[in-house]
């Protein structure tokens, strides 16, 4: 049951993405189309990069909770890593676009026009941007989904490029022109970092990195303080989408009965699953 409501969190929270990418992109190509300003171009290429990057998310992670089958029987969750790594490959490509029109920029500086209306833009698209970030955090907390964490991530860059966006166009009804320049180099920088973070995270899942050392302090305290147990070995855990994988070789008293074993793993696996809901746990029972 646990499972199926990860599954409509992660998937209301891209469309959620969707929804509001394709309703900023439209009023910020209104804006640029007055203003014909950089750092607002820079922020409608990041907003036409969301859309494709949350289009991406949503068919992934409605693949990532397909169960598993008899060709993948440890499930479908690193399409999660592989949509991680396909957003970086988007944004990537906003930042080259929006470089090629900066130089053009530099080189063939313009007025910028209609500035209050695309302050006004930008500060719904804050707002906007902001309400589904804090969705989206929530989201996380509740699923550990790596694509909704790697949306989420790119949406709070959106929210401060949005905001020095404002201060530029501010900056440029004052006189000061070169701060749209500025501004938009800013974003680019932005939108790199973004790009080697994501592409980070998913490459972590897609080559089985283990559980982060806190959640494996967790996990080893669980094995340790649980009745019955003489230690354990070989511990083996990774991080795959929504899906945690736990295995290990559990030391027992090999002179107890095969039924007071059994009790004390399938308790142990019982306390693991409660402090890890979406693992997969292994428990290999080892006689000592």
């Amino acid at each position: 049951m646990a499972t199926v409501n990860h599954g409509h969190l992660v998937t209301r929270a891209a469309i959620a993405s969707v929804i509001t990418a394709s309703v900023l992109l439209l009023a910020k190509t209104g804006a640029w189309s007055a203003s014909d300003s950089a750092s607002v171009l820079s922020s409608l290429l990041d907003s036409l990069m969301d859309i494709a990057a949350s289009v991406i998310n949503f068919f992934a992670i409605r693949f990532a909770l397909v169960p598993p089958d008899e060709d993948h029987p440890f499930g479908h969750s690193k399409a999660e890593g592989l949509a991680a790594l396909m957003q970086s490959a988007f944004i990537l490509g906003s930042v080259t676009m929006l470089l090629l029109h900066l130089l053009d920029r530099i080189v063939k500086p313009v007025e910028l026009q209609a500035l209050p209306e695309s302050i006004g833009v930008m500060a719904f698209s804050t707002i906007a941007t902001l309400l589904l970030v804090l969705y989206q955090r929530y989201v996380y907390r509740k699923t550990g989904s790596l694509a909704v964490k790697a949306d989420s991530a790119h949406y709070l860059g959106d929210i401060l490029t949005n905001i020095a966006v404002i201060f530029a166009l501010v900056g440029a009804m004052l006189g000061f022109i070169w701060l749209d320049i500025v501004v938009a180099v800013i974003v680019a920088l932005t939108l790199t970092f973004s790009v080697i973070n994501i592409a980070r995270e998913a490459l972590a899942v897609l080559m089985d990195q283990a559980l982060d050392p806190d959640d494996e302090a967790r996990l080893i305290k669980t094995i340790q303080e649980t009745d019955g147990v003489k230690g354990f070995h070989d511990l083996k855990t990774r991080q795959s989408g929504m899906v945690q994988f736990i295995q290990f070789h559990l030391e027992l008293d090999g002179d107890q009965l095969l039924r007071d074993a059994h009790d004390t793993g399938r308790s142990l696996e019982a306390k693991i699953r409660e402090r890890f809901p979406r693992a997969e746990v292994i428990i290999h029972h080892y006689p000592v």
